[in-house]
């Protein structure tokens, strides 16, 4: 656990040696990359970075939740990913693009670190190691993405939302397993790409007809062979 309003420089080089592609850098490394990071402390929907602004730092969350989204033409928001604690963010920002290509914002009160860009830049040069690592986390953004344009291909919506809710965690909840959601449902929609009424509509009915219990910030899962059968588009959502 660390204390955010007092992490000092090892409490920061602990924290950047959990992260996996730091973690096989020796301590040296760690402590030369820790001493040019930054403590940010957010509040929830303070915003971090935004679209088009010149990428000098990239980022890490040791606590809470990070919205990373763009404004589409109409105003609204589209939803690219949720971070949450131990994920970085920015990375290729920094080191090709230049600039931040979407907005990001605290979904909760947030801690993130904030590295330096010109001072790892100079790291990244002179260390193989860290170049090493640096493409280890750009490989797990790929993959990250990769999962996100499956989900969005998803056209139907109650096939994208068991899709999503079946690739979350479960803890077990009684004979049945429950899934802690990341998010509100608002931000869910959001990420989901459908209206909060669609979203509301589609609990509601799987409730009704007994597929899963929908809760403040969980949902219940009742007949998982139901929402499995839905997610791969195999049965009509239950009317």
């Amino acid at each position: 656990m660390f204390d955010s309003l007092s992490m000092d420089l090892a409490e920061r080089q602990r924290f950047l040696t959990k992260l996996p592609h730091f973690r096989p850098l020796g301590r040296p490394l760690v402590e030369r990359i820790a001493q040019g990071t930054t403590v940010r402390e957010l509040e929830a929907e303070q915003a971090l970075i935004a679209e088009g602004q010149t990428a000098t730092s990239f980022f890490a969350v040791v606590r809470g939740r990070i919205r990373v989204y763009r404004i589409a033409a109409d105003g609204h928001e589209q939803v690219l990913h949720h971070l949450h604690d131990g994920q970085t963010f920015a990375e290729a920002a920094l080191l090709s693009i230049g600039r931040y290509p979407a907005n990001a914002r605290a979904v909760a009160p947030s801690t993130v670190l904030e590295i330096g860009g010109q001072a790892f830049i100079s790291l990244l040069r002179d260390e193989p190691g860290v170049a090493t690592a640096m493409v280890g986390s750009l490989c797990m953004w790929l993959m990250r993405l990769a999962e996100r344009v499956e989900e969005l291909s998803i056209a139907s919506a109650p096939a994208r939302l068991a899709h999503y809710l079946l690739a979350l965690p479960t803890r077990a909840e009684g004979s049945h397993p429950e899934i802690d959601l990341p998010m509100t449902k608002k931000d869910l929609a959001a990420h989901l790409a459908i209206t909060p009424e669609t979203l509301s509509r589609l609990l509601r009915r799987w409730q009704d007809t007994g597929v899963i219990e929908n809760r403040t910030r969980s949902i219940v899962v009742l007949e998982p062979r139901i929402l499995v059968r839905i997610a791969d588009r195999l049965e009509d959502d239950p009317a």
